[in-house]
């Protein structure tokens, strides 16, 4: 995916402000942050607005990025297509 923006979107998560440079890091981009919007569906709507690109990265406070993700081979979304999700690895137990 060639351009796009990505947005962390953190509330009261302790490692947020860590996480969110190894965001930048792995991405190899500025990555804007959304912090302390009261209300989920707020928070969703408002990362939608402070995004300079139609299609975007949205990274939860508390999510750690796999360091060997590779942006680049990221293809756009399908046309209709709303979001793609990664599976994701829980730290504490190892279930995926």
């Amino acid at each position: 995916m060639n351009s796009y923006d990505a947005v962390l979107l953190s509330y009261d998560e302790p490692m947020a402000a860590s996480l969110h440079s190894r965001l930048q890091r792995t991405l190899g981009q500025a990555v804007k942050r959304l912090h302390g919007v009261h209300g989920m569906r707020r928070a969703y709507r408002l990362c939608a607005e402070v995004v300079d690109h139609e299609q975007f990265f949205l990274a939860d406070g508390d999510f750690a990025i796999d360091t060997g993700f590779d942006p680049a081979s990221v293809e756009p979304l399908d046309e209709g297509a709303s979001m793609r999700v990664w599976r994701a690895v829980n730290p504490v137990n190892g279930l995926t």
